[in-house]
């Protein structure tokens, strides 16, 4: 009895100690400033980009755990081995056939977008703006797949469908790439990356040339689109050389790595990219940061999708046009190639614009003659979060 005594006092002695080595080594220690900072501030009076929250103190310091790296490998390793396949479910991801992730939305009335959407739409009519709205699909047409796979409920298309009826009933001119997919016959799952809830660079490409039909059709332009066919552009392709967004939380061992495609015109490219009053001369290449690929590739933090940089340009080659992209981050890949057929091209994220940005004023200040919205379909709904990263994305007043 007493040798049992000491070996539990042992054993909580030796958890202690590596529960204090762990929380030393992480440099955990340093979030308890932040912790006391999250405790004295005023919710009231603070403006809402400077506030602390709990995700973000999550957030850090789970990037912070001794050895996280390896403890993702191991659990992803374990995972795979038993086919758990909704075992991250609590991080909104699930793994189908095919090492594929996907990820449910929730219910949401479309409410709010609509009526945030419409309100823009009058205003810009007010000032003679051109609007083009363009809905991005998310990795499955049907919103089915997860009550068959997983027992629970995904609205994702259904929120999508909704919300298109609505503005198509204003006569908003709106583009579902959806239903490009259906008629051309192609497969969803191919226009994505398994492990990254990103399309890949030759979907943002093949999704530019519909964009830019929408142009020609709805806003007065008159794009050559033949200019985005496949065959004008060299490909340089690697094999299974990076771990996607969704990836690096479920570990390599459990998913496996990505195959990527480089994207550049094979024409000659003459640009001015905008990142100061005097402006700097480029090329195409120069959306790309093809350092990306040839660094020591850590694989849970390099992310390739993000190699291709949204950059506010003037298209010296081509003579009319100034848009606006309201986009989210599967813009990398198609805002670059859009400014190929357009003489001016600036795109915006909403959710990094502080509260006080006055959209409508931007608009006017800047004379666009066109704003396209492209939006991933999660991106209806999320106002309907306060702490989701896009709760802002349809904030257009």
């Amino acid at each position: 009895m007493i040798k049992e005594k000491g070996i539990k006092k042992l054993t909580a002695v030796l958890f202690v100690f590596f529960l204090f080595m762990g929380f030393w080594k992480s440099g955990s220690y340093n979030e308890i400033q932040k912790i006391a900072d999250y405790l004295k501030q005023d919710m009231d009076q603070q403006e809402t980009d400077d506030l602390v929250t709990i995700n973000m103190l999550e957030k850090e310091f789970a990037n912070q755990i001794w050895n996280r790296k390896k403890l993702i490998n191991l659990n992803g390793k374990i995972a795979r081995r038993l086919h758990m396949q909704g075992f991250y479910s609590d991080y909104g991801m699930y793994v189908i056939d095919g090492n594929y992730v996907v990820s449910p939305a929730s219910y949401t009335t479309t409410d709010y977008e609509y009526s945030q959407t419409l309100g823009l739409k009058q205003f810009l009519d007010e000032n003679g703006i051109h609007f083009l709205y363009v809905n991005e699909p998310v990795k499955y047409m049907d919103d089915s797949i997860f009550r068959k796979n997983f027992g629970v409920e995904s609205y994702s298309n259904r929120n999508a469908d909704m919300f298109l009826a609505r503005i198509r009933e204003e006569e908003i001119p709106a583009i579902d790439l959806r239903n490009n997919i259906n008629s051309e016959g192609r497969n969803v799952k191919d226009l994505f990356y398994r492990t990254d809830h990103h399309w890949t660079t030759r979907a943002g490409l093949w999704a530019t040339q519909i964009i830019a039909g929408g142009l020609n059709e709805y806003c007065g332009y008159a794009i050559d689109t033949s200019i985005y066919d496949e065959s004008n552009y060299s490909m340089t392709e690697w094999k299974e050389c990076w771990l996607g967004e969704q990836g690096r939380k479920l570990g390599v061992t459990y998913v496996g790595m990505e195959d990527y495609t480089e994207i550049k015109p094979n024409f000659q490219t003459n640009y001015t990219f905008k990142t100061s009053e005097e402006g700097e001369e480029g090329t195409f290449d120069d959306f790309i940061d093809e350092e990306v690929y040839y660094s020591d590739n850590d694989l849970y933090e390099n992310s390739w999708h993000y190699s291709y940089k949204q950059k506010n340009c003037i298209n010296n080659d081509v003579a009319y046009g100034k848009v606006l992209m309201l986009g989210d981050s599967y813009a990398q890949v198609t805002q670059p190639f859009l400014s190929l057929g357009v003489h001016e091209v600036d795109s915006l994220i909403l959710r990094n614009c502080k509260d006080s940005f006055d959209l409508k004023n931007y608009i006017i200040e800047n004379g666009y003659d066109t704003v396209v919205i492209c939006y991933a379909q999660f991106m209806i709904g999320a106002h309907d979060n306060p702490s989701s990263a896009n709760y802002r994305m349809f904030s257009f007043e």
